[in-house]
């Protein structure tokens, strides 16, 4: 985080995810925002980081610390391990060079239509 750019670490963290996934989900994960890490948007996130790395999110609103070594120009915010995960248990000041990311499979509205929709019969 302390040699990267935000782009460079938003990179890295989606390949995390796209290397995780299951066959199949590959053109459709990927490393949560930052922003919906905060606002507890992701459906089946734990209360807390149960890992033994700090989750970070990826960008928009990524940004932490000012810190002037840091390539980007700031430290990244980060949930702790062992630390709840919401807004106001956010950390400004991850400089880690091993961190989490939450992967996320994000399906359209209308992939989710697609699914649900019953078939219709046919005479």
């Amino acid at each position: 985080l302390l040699t990267d750019t935000d782009e460079a670490t938003d990179a890295k963290l989606q390949q995390a995810c796209k290397n995780a996934a299951d066959a199949g989900d590959e053109d459709t994960i990927r490393a949560a925002k930052q922003s919906e890490l905060d606002e507890r948007m992701i459906s089946g996130l734990p209360e807390s980081n149960e890992g033994s790395m700090s989750i970070v999110g990826v960008c928009p609103a990524c940004a932490g610390d000012a810190h002037a070594a840091a390539t980007s120009g700031h430290k990244r915010k980060c949930f702790r391990a062992g630390g709840v995960i919401n807004s106001t248990q956010v950390s400004g000041d991850c400089l880690g060079s091993s961190v989490l990311a939450v992967c996320v499979v994000d399906r359209s509205l209308a992939e989710h239509n697609d699914a649900k929709a019953p078939a219709e019969e046919q005479p």
